[in-house]
């Protein structure tokens, strides 16, 4: 039985549609398929990514086993000890504190503690007369410039003999007053305890003794070594305190130029040193700038966290 021309093309069009679903869901079936194979290579990978990090973990025990290059690096601290403006004030006792950030390029790794101290002078103030002191000083308290200005001191006291000691007949000079007539004692040497502890972690680097500046310096600039390299993360805060045991005290310096304001007198320009009782001179308090260094390296383009 032939059709009619309407059922003829009412089949034709439900055959094309049927040819559209049935590509259609070819085309999800690849999809899907395509779907599941980059699940199965994530899967793939996730565990793989996990089996390394496991190894890594396991490997990373020492710190030499952490990835990243390695270039030196000086941690330092800066403490300002300033000078006292009268013979009563004293600075035995201050506990001085300086913190520095460990920045986020890598960790940081010590292996040597080291310190110095830069000596500045301070003036005292005006006193007397125009005629029997010094009225045009800077006020007490101000630094000046005198020849002992930047010098670098011990920061430990062990090598400078004791002012004036008398240690006994027929050792030194033999007389009393020749002994108590003995300065030898060099000013500007700095004595400290001192302690370090990494903020990040709450952890300090020693007991509740602090160390004594003694450990750092003798009088041949000898640094401390530590037994094993320490370690710092990324992040982390890095607190030195030092704790000074005594006052840096008043020296008298002569030179022949006296700057900052200083004037012998009514005398200017100052007397001339090559004259006996000539040069230039004035009691001035001392104090400085105190220098930690913590000297090892940093670790950059390490993982993070490094451990």
């Amino acid at each position: 039985m032939e059709l009619d021309q309407k059922t003829q093309a009412y089949l034709a069009s439900m055959a094309n549609q049927q040819e559209r679903l049935q590509a259609q869901v070819r085309a999800l079936i690849g999809r899907y398929k395509q779907l599941q194979t980059e699940h199965q290579d994530s899967q793939i990978q996730l565990k793989q990514l996990r089996q390394a990090l496991s190894k890594a973990a396991e490997r990373i025990r020492y710190i030499e086993d952490i990835p990243g290059k390695r270039v030196p690096y000086f941690m330092q601290f800066s403490i300002p000890i300033p000078g006292p403006t009268a013979p009563a004030i004293t600075l035995a006792g201050s506990r001085l504190s300086d913190v520095k950030p460990v920045s986020q390029d890598g960790p940081f790794v010590c292996t040597t503690y080291l310190s110095a101290f830069a000596l500045k002078t301070y003036s005292i103030g005006p006193y007397g007369g125009e005629g029997d002191g010094r009225p045009s000083d800077s006020p007490a308290g101000s630094e000046v410039i005198t020849p002992l200005t930047g010098r670098w001191r011990p920061v430990a006291s062990t090598a400078d003999p004791f002012q004036g000691a008398y240690i006994g007949a027929q050792t030194g000079p033999i007389t009393l007053a020749n002994a108590q007539a003995v300065q030898t004692f060099r000013p500007g040497a700095v004595d400290f305890t001192f302690e370090i502890a990494d903020e990040g972690v709450d952890r300090m680097r020693q007991n509740q003794i602090a160390i004594p500046s003694r450990y750092l310096f003798s009088e041949f600039d000898r640094p401390l070594y530590l037994p094993v390299s320490d370690f710092f993360e990324r992040g982390s805060s890095i607190r030195f305190s030092a704790t000074l045991l005594r006052e840096i005290g008043f020296a008298e310096v002569n030179w022949p130029a006296l700057p900052n304001g200083f004037a012998e007198g009514t005398l200017s320009p100052p007397p001339d040193p090559t004259v006996v009782g000539g040069a230039g001179r004035a009691i001035v308090a001392l104090g400085g700038t105190l220098i930690f260094t913590m000297l090892g390296y940093k670790i950059l383009q390490a993982q993070s966290p490094a451990i």
